[in-house]
């Protein structure tokens, strides 16, 4: 079987454990939070719609890429289903 990064991310207790402390600390996400104003700010100012678009990209890019970075320890979890009987219409 092929594991993902993020399974082979998670086989590492030890990693997985620092790593969902480390995105608890206000100034974790203080500094990513900043990183990502930070590029927003670099996006040129320009009216050409394909420069523009990709200044777009860019920065969706960066919101991905730090969303799979606060989020690569956790493990996912099914989301339970629900009930598939009928109701009880004798009550």
């Amino acid at each position: 079987m092929n594991l993902t990064p993020r399974q082979q991310f998670q086989e590492d207790v030890t990693a997985a454990k620092f790593h969902r402390e480390l995105v608890m600390l206000d100034r974790f996400r203080d500094a990513c939070n900043a990183s990502l104003l930070e590029q927003v700010l670099a996006m040129p100012h320009t009216y050409d719609p394909t420069e523009a678009a990709a200044a777009y990209h860019r920065i969706m890019g960066a919101r991905d890429f730090l969303f799979h970075l606060l989020n690569v320890a956790e493990e996912r979890k099914p989301v339970p289903g629900a009930p598939s009987g009928n109701l009880n219409h004798r009550t």
